[in-house]
This record gives structure tokens, sequence and C-alpha cells, in this order.
């Protein structure tokens, strides 16, 4: 006995077979009727394995209802004993004049050439007219159709479950790295705060203790936000995103609510920051500041964002011995009124025009890709996302020749932040 692998059918599916045959029965006066899906035996081709007959039977033993022809040598039915639009009916009824029911139909299930089982039905006492053999092809199309159907949400929650699985090993692999990752941070603040306390204020290397202990807090701050977004994430069957959510992790809370913000001071400690860096690759890094600039009406953690972003771009894409400049001034005509202007300029090597349209698109780099410089291409996506939320206008300008004897071609960009009213 053959070993076929197992049939997958829906109850569903069950039921639409059942009512159909019932039709067959009462409006054809069909005594009999089975349906056969395809399905592999294992190492072999595929094979015709009974599913339902009539009439219905709780017992397994279907042998004495519907045997299908053999050929001559005894094999199995033949899938090419029929064609799905042949017009021949002598092809599709199988007279067999010593039977109970004589008068036997064979008719595929066939969509796109492809078969995926068969109807069998008789009656005895009754030849089969044309018209009774197409209403009989329409209730095999109806099966057909269902089987295609019923197969596709088969491979459908197939491929949700593995999805879920391997969510499910995504949410614990970041579990894992984000625990793992608070002790050598948690290490690093506090080395970082040792120090602050043994250096004297004047010292230089005063600021760069400063500077590990506030970048820390920030990474620490960024984690937190992290793990209790995800946490919501993961443990929501049904997310929806409502209109103005934020859909960044690190920024839990809703990047449209805006405050008034002290740009001056938001900038400081981020400008230290930077210029240590810079001073570690030889760049000079110089920054022009309006006195007396007015209130920003802005995101403080999403602002934090951008910026460093841009300037960490700016550290990365200019070579050693380049210029770095941050300029902010009061801009007092724009159609949608008076803005501060933020300007993060480079003599890097600039952004060529063929990039700039796609440059804010997550994971594009442009002809970064080739280089050797390592980067992600998310920067400058997550900066034109917090941006739009903070209804914050950014432009980019490059080549940007903003320095006598400038090398390369350089990059400016431009943020137009509304004052707060």
């Amino acid at each position: 006995m053959a070993e076929y692998e197992e049939v997958f059918v829906s109850k569903e599916f069950i039921s639409l077979c059942q009512s159909q045959l019932i039709l067959l029965a009462q409006n054809l006066a069909v005594q009999e009727s089975a349906i056969y899906l395809t399905e592999r035996v294992k190492g072999d081709e595929p094979k015709l394995i009974p599913v339902i007959v009539y009439p219905f039977s709780s017992g397994d033993n279907n042998g004495d209802l519907l045997l299908l022809p053999e050929s001559e040598e005894g094999a199995d039915f033949e899938f090419n004993l029929m064609e799905e639009r042949d017009t021949n009916l002598n092809k599709i009824i199988n007279y067999i004049p010593e039977s109970a029911s004589p008068y036997q139909l064979l008719l595929p299930l066939i969509h796109d050439d492809c078969m995926v089982g068969l109807l069998a039905t008789n009656r005895g006492t009754k030849p089969w007219r044309k018209q009774e053999v197409l209403q009989v092809q329409e209730v095999a199309h109806t099966i057909t159709f269902a089987r295609l159907l019923d197969q596709k949400q088969q491979i459908s929650e197939q491929q949700l479950k593995r999805y879920q699985q391997l969510q499910k090993l995504q949410n614990d692999h970041l579990d894992d790295f984000f625990h793992q990752l608070r002790n050598p941070l948690t290490a690093i603040r506090t080395f970082g705060k040792l120090l602050i306390k043994r250096l004297k204020g004047d010292d230089q290397n005063y600021t760069i203790a400063q500077g590990i202990v506030r970048e820390g807090d920030r990474l620490r701050d960024l984690i937190q936000d992290f793990s209790e977004d995800w946490k919501v994430v993961s443990n929501t069957s049904n997310l929806s995103l409502e209109q103005g959510q934020s859909t960044s992790f690190f920024l839990t809370e809703n990047i449209q609510k805006l405050e008034k913000v002290d740009l001056k001071q938001l900038i400081k400690p981020l400008i230290m920051g930077i210029d240590s860096i810079a001073q570690d690759k030889n760049i000079t890094f110089m920054s022009d500041i309006d006195d007396g600039l007015p209130l920003i009406s802005s995101n403080p953690k999403a602002l934090t964002e951008v910026l460093n972003n841009l300037l960490d771009n700016a550290v990365k894409y200019t070579p050693e011995g380049g210029k770095i400049c941050v300029e902010i001034v009061k801009q007092k005509s724009t159609p949608e009124g008076e803005k501060i202007v933020v300007e993060i300029s480079d003599t890097g090597y600039g952004i060529p025009p063929e990039d700039q349209k796609h440059i804010f698109e997550r994971h594009y780099r442009g002809v970064q890709e080739e280089g050797d410089i390592d980067g992600t291409g998310l920067g400058l996506a997550i900066v034109k996302e917090l941006c739009d939320k903070m209804s914050v206008d950014i432009e980019i300008f490059s080549p940007s020749f903003w320095i006598k004897n400038q090398q390369l071609n350089g990059t400016t960009f431009s943020l137009f932040i509304p004052i707060a009213s």
C-alpha cells in the first residue's frame, strides 16, 4: 500500500463539497459521488486520494463506492485521461454496463493546466445528456476554486506561523541584547563620573569626562525608551498606528508634542562633544551662534537626535584637515513666519546631485555604498522623519563652497525651526 502524505483540507472546504454533492443528488438523480484530491506519494508522482464520498458515511472504507478506471496494465488512473475543455463526452463518461450504476462521469478539477483533483459521480438508470454534463462541470469548477482558495489559506497560515516564530526569536534576541548592554553602559557612566570627581574644572580632560557621562546618559535614555516601546509592540497582536503617533522606538512620547526650547543651551553640549571627536580627526570645528536668540517650538529629545546625526555625519564624511561649522541665525521673513536657521557645513566629499533626491530614504547610501566609510543609511532617514513630525524644514546644499581654498565639494544642511509664539 502506498504511503501518502497527509492531505490537509479545512472544515469549510468539506462543507462546501458536501453541499455540492447533495445538489447533484437532488437535481440530477446522482446515486454516488466522490471527490479526489491530488497529493504526492513520498518519492513518487502525484496520486488521487478520496476525501469525501456521497452517500456520506462515518466510516473510512470508500472502496465500494466509486472505483477509478485502470489502464490496460492495471495501473492507477492516469492524469492525462481527459482534458478540461474536451467536447467529446465519451472521454468523461465511463460506461460500465454490468454494474449497478453504469453511467459514471469523471471530471478533472483543473486550474491553469494544473490538476488539483477529480470529481467522480454516477447513476444507474439514465444516460447523461450534454446539458446535465455541463451542470456537473459547473460543480467541478466550484470545487476547483474552493480547493485553490483553501490551499492559499493554508499557505498563508503557514507563513504567518513561521513569521510569528521568527518574530518571537527576534524579540528574545533583542531582550537579551539590551539586558546585556546595560551592564557595560553602567560601568562606563560610573568611570566617567569618577573621572569628573578626580579632575579639576580647568583640566582639559574635564570636558571629555563630562562628554563620556553625557553620551552615556543619552544612550541609557535611548535604550530605556526603545525597550519600553518595543515591549508594547511585541506584546500587542493587533497593533495599529494612529495618525500622528510616533514610529520611532527611541522616542516613546508623541514627537509632535512641542514645547519652548532654548536652542543655544540645547546645542551647547552637543558642540562640546563633537568638537572633541573632530580634534581626534584633526578637523577644525567652528561655531557662530547669534546672541539673544528667541525660544523655538520643538521637541527637545527629537531635535537633539536630529542635530547629533547631522554633526556625526559632518565629522564622518570630512577627511583629516577639514573644517566644520555650525551657524545659527534668526531668519525674519518666511511665508510661515519667523524661524531660526541652523546650518551645519563641512568641507567633506559632498553629495552628488543624483544621490540628493534619495538621500533621506532608509538604507540609501548612494556613492558611499562603494566607499570605505561604514554606515547604515539610516541617519538621514531618521533626521527627515523627525523633522517632518516637528514641522522643521530641512534643505541640503552640495556642492557647498563656504570657505576659501576649499578642496572638496562640501555639504551644508539647513534646518528651519519655528520660533515659539
